[in-house]
């Protein structure tokens, strides 16, 4: 069985401050976000203990991406990770834009940090 390392690049964070501009996952706002990947052909949509996951295959790259159901605290939320491989390793970067208050964002973006982390631990 071949190990694979998983490397973890950053989190990008956009704030509502920011929300006028291009944010860090390509879209204004999370509703926007979430409309336009619902409707781009070839995405997968699925319900997830009341999240939204939409998977995405990009040109070589799949990115997934997780939206806040409306009684997280974090809500609107979108959360995108984007899986790379690059000299035989895979690689997970993330960025997300919220548009909650900063304390819950900041708790939000710590959460799936250590989804992140845990998913490289398991895959060493």
């Amino acid at each position: 069985m071949k190990i694979i390392p998983i490397a973890f690049i950053g989190a990008l964070l956009a704030f509502p401050s920011s929300a006028n501009e291009n944010s860090s996952i390509g879209y204004k706002t999370v509703d926007l976000a979430l409309q336009a990947l619902k409707n781009k052909d070839g995405t997968n949509l699925s319900i997830q203990g009341g999240w939204t996951i939409i998977e995405d295959k990009e040109e070589s790259s799949l990115v997934l991406w997780s939206f806040t159901p409306e009684t997280h605290a974090a809500h609107p939320a979108a959360i995108k990770r984007k899986v790379l491989e690059k000299n035989q390793a895979i690689y997970i970067q993330m960025s997300a834009l919220c548009q909650a208050k900063k304390a819950d964002c900041d708790k939000l973006i710590k959460e799936f940090e250590l989804l992140n982390k845990n998913i490289m631990k398991g895959s060493g």
